[in-house]
């Protein structure tokens, strides 16, 4: 498989377990993801594909050299800062408030659905990473049928 794809897969599984994540959060800790009422329901998606975004970019740039785990701690920094430029800038223009662009992030710095995608994108960027490498190293050749016993 070449890098682009596994790094295509990556993201939409990123963005599956952001979701599910996100889900479990909301259930077991009672924590909504975006909790403006006057947040569009877009905000929290719109989020969510930025750091897709950087989660498919860093897994197809990654995958060509590199150690995996220092790939993936940056992706995770830069998640971080995308979901809360995201949103701040998606908020500040709901609200038509530019000192929306500092309180958004400040209130939103710790929240369990940054931090949980901060971490999904740091396991997935280094498990899609990783899957490339082994991969590479594993070609699958033309393999001959196994021999039956009774043959």
């Amino acid at each position: 498989m070449s890098r682009w794809l596994v790094a295509t897969m990556t993201s939409v599984l990123f963005i599956a377990l952001v979701i599910a994540v996100a889900g479990f959060e909301a259930l077991l800790a009672d924590a909504e993801a975006i909790r403006q009422p006057d947040a569009t329901p877009y905000l929290g998606p719109a989020m969510v594909v930025g750091a897709a975004l950087v989660v498919f970019l860093s897994t197809a740039m990654g995958a060509r050299e590199g150690n995996p785990g220092v790939t993936g701690l940056v992706a995770a920094a830069t998640t971080y800062l995308v979901m809360l430029g995201v949103g701040a800038v998606g908020y500040a223009l709901v609200r038509s408030d530019v000192a929306e662009l500092l309180v958004f992030p400040a209130g939103y710095a710790l929240s369990p659905f940054v931090v949980g995608a901060v971490v999904v994108a740091l396991l997935t960027v280094v498990g899609g990473i990783s899957a490339v490498r082994w991969q590479a190293s594993h070609p699958q050749g033309s393999q001959r049928p196994p021999v039956r016993p009774q043959d």
